[in-house]
């Protein structure tokens, strides 16, 4: 009985969001920019593989879709080995997003491989900014209380700065996670723009893409589907993934699936924000 609920429930999702509020096909604009746009992506190990060709293949879909992408990995420098870029556990989010550090990140043409863009740098700031913490934050512990109040301490400088785009990406998991129903909990209070985090938010320059939703299960998912955005855990999510090869970072195959499904979000998320300055 369990299962037919759950199959029902599908049904009824594939054309809402995570509150189950519906999204016509005219709210939702898919489309890239129209010119190259700058990009960071604060990320670790897990994000670097994302990016990678021949693993994830997200760097060139985003090229593809006319972003230009630097990046922050391990031993990334905003002032002068401060080594802000080893540090990106949720806790230090608000070490990052305050009017000292920030400016370094809008100005910052690194990345930490060879495989770089391979579209032009259109030069000025960047104007998006992904941020992702690695897996071992997928586990919350006993309450997902602090990891709140973290999140909504760096909303209000989101709120101060509607001239970027910030996009978080939630912690993948890791190949079992412990704390499977308060990690969906925070992911889809995270996600839900009604009765989350967002709720109430004056401005269109924040969205948030949840990673862990989409390899937590081969049929769950968080992207555009039939003109609606979808955002659904499987009934057989009990916190194993099946994109993991033995440890702990999602496999190429996990990663391609969250690439295909994350980039319409971006250009959703991009289209509503520039269409609302």
């Amino acid at each position: 009985m369990k299962r037919l609920f759950d199959l029902l429930l599908l049904l009824m999702c594939t054309r809402c969001d995570s509150s189950g509020s519906s999204s016509s096909s005219d709210d939702i604009d898919t489309s890239p920019p129209s010119s190259v746009v700058r990009l960071i992506f604060i990320h670790h190990s897990c994000g670097g593989n994302w990016l990678a060709d021949g693993n994830g293949n997200l760097r060139s879909e985003l090229n593809t879709n006319n972003y230009y992408v630097s990046e922050s990995n391990y031993g990334w420098d905003a002032e002068t080995e401060d080594d802000l870029g080893d540090r990106t556990n949720t806790e230090n989010w608000p070490e990052w997003f305050n009017n000292t550090k920030m400016p370094y990140v809008y100005a910052s043409t690194y990345a930490s491989d060879s495989n770089s863009s391979s579209i032009s740098n259109p030069g000025g700031e960047n104007e998006i900014i992904m941020f992702k913490s690695c897996y071992p934050l997928s586990e919350v512990g006993s309450s997902i209380n602090d990891e709140k109040t973290y999140y909504n301490t760096i909303r209000d400088y989101f709120e101060d700065h509607p001239e970027k785009l910030f996009i978080l990406i939630t912690p993948p998991g890791e190949s079992t996670v412990s704390s499977t129903d308060l990690t969906r909990q925070l992911c889809s209070w995270l996600t839900d723009e009604n009765n989350g985090w967002l709720k109430d938010y004056p401005h269109k320059n924040v969205g948030v893409y949840d990673f862990y939703c989409t390899l937590s299960e081969t049929d769950s998912h968080h992207r555009i589907n039939n003109g609606a955005i979808e955002h659904f855990y499987s009934s057989a999510y009990d916190g194993s993934s099946p994109y993991h090869d033995g440890d702990d970072h999602p496999n190429a195959l996990g990663n391609q699936k969250a690439a295909e499904e994350f980039i319409p979000l971006l250009n959703y998320f991009y289209n509503r924000w520039k269409n609302s300055r």
